[in-house]
């Protein structure tokens, strides 16, 4: 196992964290993973031809880090619109150090709550470590005067070919679907596949899900979360910085209920996620 280190080209620091036949890249922009392969196959869609890296626009593919709120902030109590979507913390630098001894990268950022809320500061430590499973822990800590909510999301792009193919255990069926103004639906069977584009938080989530994306699958494991959340958009979508969206979003973390902490509580969230090639 390994750690190495080196800057990107707009001069931000990446961490390159091996073990056996796994590689895992993250970055210190934003937090988050941009990519992870198990045998030289993909788990994580990299987005590699059309992400932009400039160290200013939010890395589209990976696993971005949303935090201090998720979306647009609309599943916070007072369900109103914040900016920039999914919170500052994925356009910004996070300090980071190398745990060499625990093949571990350690990353930190520090965020105002969402607007209308607190005022206060939330601090959130990132640990992300290579074993035979990719594991991220994560401390989040109200640092300032006041109350308030917050949530964290992280967004992974499950690399895969035929979306509308793939499979996954444990996100319950009730869900609130954000193609119909969050609103409350019912699915048959959450394991069948699902015809794109989709776009749902899920209330009744396991803390496991098993995703099959027919080349690789994907167990993951949240302790500490709430919720889950399915997305692509579809190949009619808008973003110019993607192409074929060839990846299914099942996104875990504090989602929905959002997490409330007083000043100085804090609170943990793990997860783990194992790749078994098919």
């Amino acid at each position: 196992m390994s750690v190495t280190s080196q800057l990107d080209s707009s001069g931000i620091p990446t961490f390159y964290l091996k073990h056996g036949d796994q590689e895992v890249m993250v970055s210190a922009f934003g937090g988050q993973i941009h990519s992870w392969t198990k045998g030289g196959k993909p788990c994580i869609f990299e987005n590699r031809a059309r992400a932009i890296v400039d160290g200013k626009t939010a890395y589209r593919g990976g696993a971005p880090v949303c935090f201090p709120f998720f979306g647009k902030g609309t599943l916070l109590p007072l369900g109103t619109n914040q900016s920039v979507a999914h919170g500052k913390a994925r356009v910004s630098i996070w300090d980071s150090q190398v745990l060499e001894s625990q093949n571990a990268v350690v990353l930190t950022n520090r965020q105002p709550s969402a607007e209308g809320y607190g005022p206060t500061d939330f601090t959130c430590e990132l640990v992300y470590s290579l074993g035979e499973e990719l594991n991220i822990r994560a401390t989040v800590r109200n640092v300032g005067p006041n109350e308030s909510p917050f949530q964290l999301v992280f967004h992974a792009y499950w690399a895969t070919e035929d979306p509308s193919s793939a499979t996954m255990t444990g996100l319950g069926n009730r869900y609130l679907d954000n193609l119909l103004d969050l609103a409350e639906k019912q699915d048959i069977d959450s394991s069948l596949p699902h015809p794109i584009p989709f776009d749902r938080v899920y209330l009744d989530a396991d803390p496991r899900q098993v995703l099959n994306l027919g080349h690789v699958e994907i167990d993951i494991v949240t302790r500490g979360g709430s919720g889950a959340v399915l997305w692509n958009p579809g190949k009619d979508h808008s973003f110019k910085d993607l192409g074929s969206p060839d990846f299914v979003c099942l996104e875990s973390g504090l989602i929905t209920p959002p997490q409330t902490l007083a000043p100085t509580q804090e609170c943990l969230l793990e997860i783990t996620y194992n790749a078994r090639l098919i």
